[in-house]
């Protein structure tokens, strides 16, 4: 659909700018009447709709919703406190004027958001729905700011984490890679020279050597081959993406890690979900295509049509090993109290303490095993250069005597 910018004026005879999707003038036209907007000026844009080119990072997406819930706590108007934010926020200007385009133009906040999918999730557009329906917007912005901080913290530990490994295997790589191509290749021949056999590992790298040497491209073109791969049958097979997600739960160490990620998303989603008024119904459709694990969704899915047919949550997570007990027993409690989002919130603070702890216990097993790894791979390179040296120096000596 065509996107126009225009000129128009409201009843108050002050002049309102924006952009809306709109088939032809004439339609955009109707849809400013029905805003009690008149239009002046109108003309298309030759682009792509801002909607598939905005897009706000999580720590951006973080500051936008703090400012936000600060505003309307303090009584400034939705439309002012975004308005404000774009001025101080010049590079992402283009999305909060449009933002302030709809909003001018009758649109309710969630439906404005939802024209940046990029930018505002579909969890994060439900939640803003319900604090709109419940009059509570300002307190569920606040659990946005939570939800979000949260998830920042987790992307935060991960990396940190991973700094080290990365350096490690970075570094190794370069020394075998200069000894395969360049420390190598120069002794060979001095030791060929003197006719001097050659051990197994030396033959053995001296042809791996080689075969880098003319066909280091084909390694490359294997990489970025397999992700590639991995990229494509992820985003637009969901028969793949399931493979792909199963096979990431069943690695060891790592699998029980994506596990508890995947149900501390759950715990936090369902928890913020149900918080703002959303049944659970509908949170568990919304969650199960944001927890990031297609098995574990399809789970959900299938618990989902057995709370419709009547059965409790818990009841119905008990059919699915994929579950884990403390999440169903906690469902189970909350259930019998009336409580739900409490007990989520409980299973929320468990996997905040849980997941930096997994986290650690990978790194922890892997760190060791990549230095044990690349350590032999350097032991038996180192092997293969020395022990001909050797065999030459002694062969020298013998001759000698």
């Amino acid at each position: 659909m065509p996107v126009y910018s225009y000129v128009a004026k409201n009843p108050r005879g002050e002049t309102i700018k924006g952009t809306l999707e709109a088939l032809d003038e004439v339609q955009l036209r109707a849809i400013l009447k029905e805003k009690s907007l008149y239009l002046l000026e109108a003309k298309e844009e030759k682009r792509k709709p801002l909607k598939q080119r905005a897009k706000l990072s999580r720590r951006e997406l973080i500051t936008f919703t703090i400012h936000l819930a600060t505003s309307l706590e303090s009584g400034i108007p939705l439309v002012t406190a975004i308005q404000d934010f774009s001025e101080e926020f010049k590079a992402k200007k283009e999305l909060f004027e449009n933002l302030v385009s709809m909003l001018q133009a009758g649109m309710s906040f969630s439906d404005a958001l939802e024209n940046f999918p990029r930018a505002f999730p579909k969890v994060y557009v439900s939640i803003v729905m319900a604090g709109e329906a419940t009059g509570n917007l300002d307190r569920v912005l606040w659990d946005l700011v939570r939800f979000l901080e949260w998830q920042e913290e987790v992307s935060r530990q991960v990396k940190q984490a991973s700094i080290y490994p990365i350096i490690v295997i970075l570094m190794v790589i370069g020394v075998i890679t200069l000894l395969m191509t360049f420390t190598l290749p120069r002794i060979v021949p001095i030791l060929k020279s003197y006719n001097v056999e050659l051990p197994w590992v030396t033959r053995m790298f001296i042809g791996v050597s080689e075969w880098f040497q003319n066909y280091w491209w084909v390694i490359i073109l294997v990489i970025a081959g397999f992700f590639l791969f991995y990229k494509l049958t992820y985003a637009y097979s969901i028969k793949w993406r399931k493979f792909w997600d199963k096979l990431k739960l069943k690695i060891p160490v790592f699998g029980p890690l994506q596990h508890k990620l995947a149900f501390s998303r759950f715990s936090h989603y369902m928890a913020s979900l149900y918080k703002a008024g959303i049944g659970l119904i509908q949170a568990l459709s919304i969650v199960q295509d944001v927890v990031g694990n297609e098995v574990i969704a399809e789970s959900l899915s299938r618990v989902k049509e057995r709370v419709l047919a009547g059965e409790k949550i818990s009841e119905a997570m008990k059919t699915d090993p994929i579950f884990p007990k403390l999440v169903i027993r906690m469902m189970a409690v909350g259930e019998e109290t009336g409580r739900i989002e409490v007990t989520l919130e409980k299973v929320s603070d468990y996997y905040d303490r849980e997941v930096p702890a997994a986290i650690r216990r990978f790194f922890a097993v892997l760190e060791p095993s990549i230095i044990i790894l690349l350590g032999v791979v350097v032991l038996f390179l180192a092997l293969a250069i020395f022990l001909p040296i050797y065999k030459l120096a002694s062969s020298i000596g013998a001759q000698a005597r």
